[in-house]
């Protein structure tokens, strides 16, 4: 009875440290993504377009909130800056606080909401819109994979 009791005590300690460990690389993962996340948003703000091409993989897709599907860094960059030469200004963006969901210790779905300020031809084409990025974490470095986001559209 001793054994048994020895045995099951080890077990428990030893799967408390186990998910103790996993429950703080966890914390941790979330919070350089909410780091990284940070980062993506300044670039876009920055308005540079290397500094924004420079938080996806090569390999990335983008669904824009219009409906365009674009697979690949390369075809990202030209809309984006076909996008940029018909804005009368720098757009504005805003973003509320992520939430964040670990798949594995390097995928990470991110969901949140936005707002730009967008003006083409003096007309106001920004607004409100729900986003949602797979992230990757590669050579220690996260990395958006996909995004999407969907313009909030007011029910009546």
């Amino acid at each position: 009875m001793s054994k048994l009791l020895h045995l099951a005590t080890a077990t428990f300690f030893f799967a408390l440290c186990v998910f103790s460990n996993v429950q703080a690389q966890t914390t941790s993962d979330a919070a350089s993504v909410k780091t990284f996340w940070k980062e993506v948003w300044q670039a876009y703000q920055t308005g540079n377009t290397e500094k924004v091409m420079g938080v996806y993989t090569d390999n990335a897709s983008s669904i824009t909130p219009d409906g365009r599907i674009q697979v690949g860094k390369d075809a990202m960059k030209t809309d984006w800056e076909n996008f940029m030469k018909m804005t009368d200004e720098a757009p504005k963006f805003s973003y509320e606080e992520p939430t964040i969901r670990l798949i594995t210790p390097d995928v990470a779905v991110v969901t949140y909401a936005t707002e730009a300020d967008i003006k083409i031809g003096g007309q106001q084409v920004g607004g409100k819109m729900i986003g949602l990025s797979v992230l990757h974490k590669i050579n220690g470095k996260w990395m958006v994979e996909t995004d999407s986001m969907t313009p909030v559209l007011p029910m009546h």
